[in-house]
């Protein structure tokens, strides 16, 4: 297996790809740089697992050019798998060269700058794993090496590394999980990308389920000289309810240069989406633009007042790394009850505009204001949440990394101010299916599986009652879809706060604002799960706020 730091096929991101998409692959590359522009042609695969994207690779380029003179390299640490690659490599093409090295591709790029600017056609399925499970000393090489830092994922080191070794006029094929192209710690990768190279194709195929992998996974085809008469081509992919009666697909690779919406014979239907890349090479999320979307999202900008970033600061919940110790759905009431004891929100309480009226759950919560700053509590004050506290101090202790932050052996890792949680706040599902943003003024602590909203002080009550309301509606699902398209497998979709700061709030003023606004006092007040009826007015009454 790839990476015998980590010992199961999971945590090694060991992916092997299927011919179909092997073979859309290769011809996305192929019709990007010809092989009849090369002599001889040197092909890398740097985790080549048993050779599916060669095999593609070699039938797409022997077949417009026979009689080609081809050199394969490959990288496997896998030991158990190269002699099987091998033969199969050239059992079916046996004028192929084959050369495949049981090392780590990046350790040997890094130590020995191996054959810089060589190969011609580089194809790859890299692991998808976090640099953090190679050990640190590794990925302050890898971080060194190739500008990346923090949380990344190994494979934008190979696409960084397969840059600097493409020849001149080379081209590269990846297949990735689509997360690079909209969350922050993808922004270096985004932005090599866009300065580095020229993007040729990006196809994400969301929730496919292609193969059997947890990544939501895209191709992204790009070259060292620019052969794209445009922007870079963008093809998206994602289910949807909308069932379509008439002719049928086996897969989506059928469908894949078409726009619309299409049906599989497994009877599930997906949105297939055309458009272009549109960066401005500072490594911004990347988007599908189309004439209509671009229409679209520029109405909504000329309708927008405010954004949710200026209404709020929007704060992730509370992280315990210990929530059996920490959190029970209900405590023991007797004389040695805990005293630090406080009601907790958690998704178990998500609605829209009110919660769904689940009770609170309860956080032993050890930190208190002084001064204007968070401190953990003087347990000595707290007899009982000490005693408790001691039953498992062997546990707490084990948490190393609250060791190294200095931090008390008592104290949850991620607090935030107490104080805040007695104003009104907006608090939100980080990942569901539709949009759950619901108020809260019960005072309550929020918990990690949920976000808020920490309301300024100078944010009207119409502001408020707005930003529910566009929050809860099905035209923040389609904004979102449209400015975002981060959507996970069941058509759920990440919350995430660079998202939600943007979302648009229209001017509190006009009549259709008006009556936005009196539909969610009115739900507020009835403090009742929306009926159809009247999300129906509340979805209708959204559309109208920004003239759509």
């Amino acid at each position: 297996m790839r990476y015998t730091e980590v010992s199961d096929i999971k945590a090694n991101g060991v992916v092997y790809t299927p011919s179909i998409m092997a073979d859309y692959l290769a011809r996305e590359m192929v019709n990007t740089v010809m092989p009849n522009q090369y002599n001889k042609i040197r092909i890398l695969d740097p985790a080549v697992g048993d050779g599916e994207l060669i095999i593609s690779l070699l039938s797409y380029i022997y077949n417009i050019k026979p009689n080609a003179e081809v050199t394969v390299v490959g990288f496997e640490t896998d030991s158990n798998t190269i002699d099987f690659t091998i033969d199969r490599i050239e059992s079916s093409y046996p004028l192929t060269h084959v050369e495949i090295y049981n090392s780590d591709f990046i350790e040997t790029v890094i130590s020995s700058r191996f054959l810089l600017g060589y190969f011609d056609y580089i194809i790859a399925n890299p692991p998808y794993v976090r640099t953090q499970i190679l050990g640190a000393e590794k990925a302050q090489r890898i971080s060194m090496f190739t500008g990346l830092s923090g949380r990344v994922d190994i494979y934008y080191a190979f696409i960084i590394l397969a840059e600097q070794l493409l020849s001149e006029d080379g081209v590269a094929g990846f297949i990735t999980s689509n997360k690079f192209m909209t969350v922050k710690a993808g922004k270096a990768v985004r932005e090599h990308l866009e300065n580095r190279v020229h993007l040729k194709q990006i196809t994400d195929f969301g929730d496919t389920k292609i193969f059997n992998a947890a990544v939501l996974p895209c191709i992204i085809v790009f070259s060292s000289k620019d052969y794209s008469n445009g922007k870079p081509h963008f093809t998206s992919i994602y289910q949807t309810n909308d069932f379509i009666t008439n002719e049928r697909f086996n897969n989506v690779f059928e469908a894949i240069d078409m726009s619309g919406i299409f049906s599989l014979k497994d009877g599930r239907s997906f949105e297939f989406k055309q458009g272009e890349l549109e960066t401005d090479n500072s490594g911004s999320p990347w988007r599908l633009v189309n004439k209509k979307s671009s229409d679209w999202l520029n109405q909504i900008e000329s309708n927008t007042w405010k954004c949710f970033s200026d209404i709020g600061k929007i704060r992730v919940g509370i992280k315990t790394t210990a929530d059996s110790v920490f959190i029970k759905e209900k405590w023991p009431e007797d004389d040695l009850t805990p005293e630090l004891l406080m009601p907790l929100i958690t998704h178990r309480n998500a609605g829209q505009i009110v919660s769904n009226n689940c009770s609170f759950w309860e956080v032993l919560y050890p930190h208190t204001m002084h001064n204007g700053k968070k401190v953990a509590v003087n347990l000595e004050m707290y007899p009982n949440s000490l005693c408790y506290l001691q039953k498992h101090r062997e546990q707490l202790e084990s948490r190393e990394y609250v060791k190294k932050a200095g931090r008390n052996w008592f104290e949850i890792w991620v607090p935030q101010n107490p104080q805040s949680w007695k104003n009104r706040k907006i608090v939100f599902r980080d990942i569901s299916e539709e949009p759950q943003f619901w108020l809260d003024d019960s005072g309550a602590v929020v918990n990690g599986d949920c976000y808020w909203i920490d309301v300024f002080s100078e944010t009207t009550n119409d502001e408020l009652m707005l930003a529910l309301a566009v929050a809860n509606s099905s035209f923040i699902e389609e904004y979102y879809d449209i400015k975002f398209n981060n959507k996970l497998y069941a058509r759920k979709r990440r919350y995430m706060t660079q998202y939600v700061e943007t979302f648009p709030i229209p001017n509190p003023s006009s009549d259709a604002a008006k009556n936005a606004i009196s539909l969610v006092n009115e739900i507020i007040e009835n403090n009742h799960p929306i009926k159809n009826d009247i999300r129906i007015l509340l979805d209708d009454a959204v559309y109208k706020l920004f003239n759509l």
